[in-house]
């Protein structure tokens, strides 16, 4: 558990280099969460700076894990103004066997475990290994163009495979620079965008976050900016410097869309993908026309895409494959910026998809499961044993997501979960079961239903129906201050009606379609 700074890089090469397995944490999770990963991990040794050591102390104490401080005296600092490829330059004393494993010995083993959200059970930590990450960064350089001369603004948690992979890991292939901020606080981020007081080979060029960002940068700017000639000014900026600006997590509404378009110059890339395979689908980088708002595009470079849908006997039967070849997982010295002019190498390309029609559908439009398969797509859970009804795969091998989505004119479009117990919010998957399970340990509630209400910010908003006990009273204040024991912030319920009653099915289990058509416009009108 490190800042979001130099910090976090310099001790998670470090375990790498040490041939170990890096587990990011946050501080936003509770003491039982992190001690719950702490112990799933079978971690054998817990990292953090000065900051948060009176926040795992305890916890490792507990478990008997060993406890490593990394403090300031002991950094290095990353240098913001130094030549940008100097640090690349090898010297003299060094060589290639001096750090880390063999390149055979990375290609064989795991690097990064990243913990779901636990949507379905306790949250499981999905083993990334390095030939996973080597593959995903290839994808994203040959069709995101990552280079050298990229200047990227980190804002995103490090413990999300957004902020891990899209923000730093392929960055820092490229040979990038990265301007990482603590966290996201907009008025900090408009000024990192216009460059503020900066010199010119350190102003971003290229931004990632999710729509709950852009929402808030966006309302900000109608304050920030009222002045016509500033707004001008701001879109002038914007268009001109910044290479690339992406969006994902969570839906992106159509109104934020066109709105960052206005006020930014910019068409967002919007993308998907999950903690399990990284990213899988994208829109186009070139021609930026060519993005479309809601969809989100074809598969990147080494990943195949299908769409099932269960067949007459019930079983998952393949619609629609669409599966686009491999980029080149070699270093591109020319993207590095140290190739010499006459001998450049020819720029890696985002080759079109091949479409494979299993089940034609007459309409040229497929709906059904997402299923993803590839070199970059996870194959199992940490400290997990495969079972043979293993619902997380099929019996040949494809991941399946959980995601309903679209397939029609050559675009992906995410429909929704195929569980209706997964809230997308704010970039994360919150599991309702969880969170339900949360509220029912307050002493003065009954029963408890937890679901998502649209939203355009956040994609969805987690909302709860609760029945309480008699006599009992319960604000949404108390209960967020009590569930807040058990649960992430971005868990927490923003909007609670209560209820005398909620209906059931005929198994006794809650019946979350009618009480959404019974309470939705209520939530909808306190969101």
């Amino acid at each position: 558990m490190c800042r979001n700074d130099a910090s976090h890089v310099i001790v998670q090469w470090a375990i790498w280099m040490t041939g170990n397995i890096a587990v990011p944490l946050t501080p936003l999770h509770p003491p039982e969460m992190l001690k719950y990963f702490l112990k799933d991990s079978s971690a054998g040794l817990v990292i953090c700076t000065q900051e948060y050591e009176n926040t795992l102390r305890p916890l490792a104490k507990e478990i008997s894990k060993p406890l490593l401080v990394t403090g300031r005296d002991k950094e290095i600092t990353a240098q913001l103004y130094q030549p940008n490829n100097s640090f690349m330059k090898p010297k003299a004393e060094n060589t290639l066997s001096d750090v880390g494993k063999t390149n055979a010995w990375y290609g064989r083993n795991d690097a990064l475990l990243i913990y779901t959200s636990g949507t379905t059970s306790k949250p499981k930590g999905v083993v990334w290994t390095h030939s996973m990450l080597s593959s995903q960064i290839a994808s994203l350089h040959a069709a995101w163009r990552y280079s050298a001369q990229d200047v990227v603004l980190h804002a995103l948690p490090l413990h999300h495979i957004h902020g891990q992979l899209n923000s730093l890991l392929a960055s820092l292939s490229a040979g990038a620079r990265i301007r990482m901020l603590p966290s996201f606080v907009s008025h900090t981020v408009w000024a990192r965008l216009l460059g503020m007081g900066e010199r010119d080979e350190t102003k971003a060029t290229v931004f990632h976050g999710v729509p709950a960002m852009y929402a808030k940068l966006t309302a900000d700017h109608s304050k920030m900016f009222d002045n016509p000639k500033t707004a001008e000014y701001v879109r002038a900026t914007l268009a001109s410097r910044m290479r690339l600006m992406c969006a994902g997590s969570a839906p992106l509404p159509d109104s934020l869309f066109q709105k960052w378009e206005e006020i930014s110059g910019h068409r967002l890339l919007e993308r998907y993908g999950m903690s399990e395979t990284g990213m899988a689908l994208s829109n186009p980088y070139r021609p930026a026309e060519a993005r479309t708002v809601g969809c989100v595009g074809t598969p990147l470079p080494g990943v195949a895409a299908r769409i099932a849908a269960p067949g007459d006997s019930g079983v998952l039967e393949p619609l629609v494959t669409v599966a686009t070849p491999a980029a080149d997982t070699r270093i591109s010295l020319e993207q590095l910026g140290l190739a010499p002019k006459e001998e450049k190498e020819p720029e890696v390309e985002w080759r079109a998809p091949d479409v494979t029609e299993h089940k034609p559908s007459g309409t040229d439009v497929y709906q059904g499961e997402l299923l993803l398969k590839g070199p970059g797509v996870f194959s199992r859970y940490y400290n997990r044993a495969p079972k043979p009804d293993d619902s997380d795969f099929t019996p040949d091998g494809w991941f399946r997501t959980g995601d309903t989505v679209s397939f029609a004119g050559g675009r992906f479009r995410i429909l929704g979960r195929t569980s209706i117990d997964i809230i997308k919010t704010g970039g994360y998957k919150v599991s309702a079961l969880q969170v339900e399970s949360a509220i029912l340990e307050h002493p003065s509630v009954a029963d408890a239903a937890v679901l998502g209400v649209e939203d355009e910010s956040y994609g969805e908003i987690v909302s709860a129906v609760v029945v309480l006990k008699e006599q009992a009273t319960l604000t949404l204040k108390e209960l967020k201050d009590d569930a807040g024991k058990r649960l992430a912030p971005y868990q927490l319920p923003r909007n609670m009606i209560v209820v005398k009653e909620m209906p059931r099915n005929v198994m006794g289990k809650l019946d979350k379609k009618e009480i959404r058509k019974l309470y939705g416009e209520a939530l909808a009108v306190k969101n």
